[in-house]
């Protein structure tokens, strides 16, 4: 009867520690997997963020231009509209489209206060089915 004995000169890894070792790598790997997606929404919902912040960054600089007398400066609630009329609404290069609307209040006669709101849909917070609504409110004083 051959007796078989590791011998101390021997060395290497028994197959259930290289098991073991895969099974700990593929969760570790999963776990990347998982970052990665929640990355990539990430940076999606950035964009558009950052393409809503330009967009009402633009329209107040332009509001602000037209001068304190402007019928877009008039105390109350305006829409955006594209000028002229037959250009498309405001859509980014992913195919969001964005709204834009603002409010003009009378602080004091020399002075008013502009609070825009930028509203999409953002396709990256909702579920595969629907759409999540998203608003980006920016305010700034016009002065005479």
């Amino acid at each position: 009867m051959v007796c078989l004995r590791r011998h101390k000169a021997q060395k290497g890894f028994t197959l259930i520690e290289v098991m073991i070792a895969l099974v700990i790598l593929a969760t570790g790997l999963l776990a990347l997997m998982t970052m990665q997606i929640v990355s990539i929404k990430a940076n999606a919902f950035s964009s558009e963020m950052t393409y809503s912040t330009i967009l009402g960054q633009r329209q107040l600089e332009t509001l602000k231009y037209e001068g304190f007398s402007h019928s877009d400066l008039t105390a109350g609630n305006h829409t955006y509209t594209p000028s002229p009329p037959s250009l498309p609404p405001l859509v980014d290069s992913k195919g969001a489209t964005y709204s834009m609307s603002w409010t003009v209040t009378d602080t004091t006669a020399n002075m008013k206060t502009i609070n825009l709101t930028v509203t999409w849909q953002s396709r990256q917070q909702g579920t595969e089915a629907e759409t999540a609504t998203i608003t980006t409110n920016l305010r700034t004083i016009v002065c005479q």
